[in-house]
């Protein structure tokens, strides 16, 4: 052998072996069953079609598909430097072709302002969206083209969410979690809108390529440092009101692309309860109106219910016949509504326990009123009989005083005329 090719060999052997263990070495690359979802046929219909995204950290080497592989499967090599999109058990998967192009938004301008866009705009483009099975972290993301074939795809934007719902108290402070990763782009914006029964809003709009806030609500903030150095791009609201029941939109923008998560958020107000008359008093014979008013909850459906517990009985049961009042919204957009029920009062309901409970959303239990009902002449005299007799013959001394000093000036001033007149 000449020295000449002991030498290539020499060179060409450590570069071999290097290849060879970093293949050896190589984590097995996850598979993750997908949907494409597609227009097709005249006129236009929606087709899922199944595929499979085989994720893999090595930009220049293509991983083997699994053995459990079904070869008509459309394969996509997908590599993810974010790590977001295989970070949670993912249970819904849906991919979308996509089309870049510019926007015509204020705040989106100065990313594209220098009118010049890459070739690979030309190539496939496409939007994933992943999210978990328990309905909490979920996540958007845009895979554009790696190598030279259409498979070969790599994330170029991703936007995450931890929950794709989020609760609130009226009146309280709340943070609506978005996180997003831009890689080394440093053209982007961000932007918050919220709909709500089919209207819309603008809540914010930042332009993070000139460091410019467009648009903003009141009492809307984001963390601006966390927004360049983490990814954060949270919005929160100082105070939580009955208008922000709803979903928002939290948008990311890159040159040419663009991604979105959304955010449910629920209001709630816990029910104020009140059981009236208080206190139950009543005469033999004689029948209740209970009413039971619940006021300033949120969101609107509630359930009340009244129910009684005779004395010397250990169990509740149910009274039937209540009837429920129309709700009527409040000036903080909190409802209100009023329950009542006619009962009658007899010597068998003396010492029996009324009892008003409600259930709303914003309650982890059940908020419940009780009264005992006091029949009249069953039980002697109470504290307040002889509270209501002590009152009464008040009444009566100061009234007998009146008509004794009455008559005794109406006689005295006759018996002065007579002496007068002697």
């Amino acid at each position: 052998m000449a020295p000449s090719t002991i030498y290539k060999l020499s060179l060409l052997l450590p570069a071999l072996g290097s290849v060879f263990l970093a293949v050896s070495l190589a984590p097995e690359a996850d598979a993750l069953s997908c949907w494409l979802v597609e227009e097709v046929g005249d006129p236009r219909s929606i087709q899922h079609n199944p595929v499979q995204l085989l994720f893999s950290d090595h930009f220049t080497l293509t991983p083997d598909p699994p053995v459990t592989f079904d070869p008509d499967t459309p394969l996509y090599h997908v590599v993810d430097p974010s790590g977001k999109l295989m970070s949670s058990a993912v249970s819904y998967c849906e991919m979308t072709h996509l089309l870049p192009q510019e926007v015509s938004l204020d705040w989106v301008r100065s990313l594209t302002e220098e009118q010049h866009s890459p070739l690979s705009l030309g190539r496939s483009w496409y939007s994933v969206t992943l999210r978990d099975g328990t309905g909490g972290y979920s996540v958007s993301a845009v895979l554009g083209p790696r190598g030279e074939r259409d498979n070969q795809l790599i994330v170029f934007l991703a936007v995450y969410t931890p929950s794709l719902s989020q609760s609130v108290r009226l009146g309280e402070r709340v943070s609506l979690a978005c996180g997003l990763w831009r890689g080394q782009q440093s053209r982007f914006a961000v932007e918050w809108r919220h709909r709500a029964l089919g209207d819309g809003s603008m809540l914010f709009a930042y332009d993070g390529w000139r460091d410019h806030v467009e648009e903003t609500a009141p009492d809307c903030h984001m963390n601006f440092s966390s927004l360049h150095s983490r990814g954060d791009a949270s919005l929160s609201l100082e105070r939580a009101t009955v208008s922000h029941d709803g979903t928002f939109l939290c948008t990311v923008y890159l040159p040419y692309v663009r991604a979105q998560r959304d955010i449910h958020l629920r209001v709630t107000a816990v029910p104020q309860v009140s059981l009236l008359p208080d206190p139950l008093f009543a005469l033999p014979g004689e029948e209740l109106s209970l009413s039971c008013e619940v006021s300033k909850f949120h969101p609107l459906d509630v359930s009340v219910e009244f129910l009684i517990r005779l004395a010397r009985e250990s169990h509740w049961s149910a009274l039937p016949g209540a009837l429920l009042s129309r709700h009527t919204v409040n000036q903080d957009g909190t409802f209100s509504v009023t329950s009542s029920l006619r009962v009658p009062a007899s010597g068998a309901h003396h010492g029996a326990q009324y009892s008003c409970r409600v259930r709303h959303a914003s309650a982890s239990g059940v908020i419940s009123r009780t009264h005992t009902l006091h029949i009249a002449g069953f039980s002697g005299p109470s504290l307040e009989d002889g509270m209501c007799l002590f009152v009464i013959a008040l009444i009566l001394y100061g009234t007998l005083s009146f008509l004794y000093r009455k008559v005794l000036l109406i006689y005295g001033s006759q018996e002065d005329k007579k002496d007068k007149n002697e």
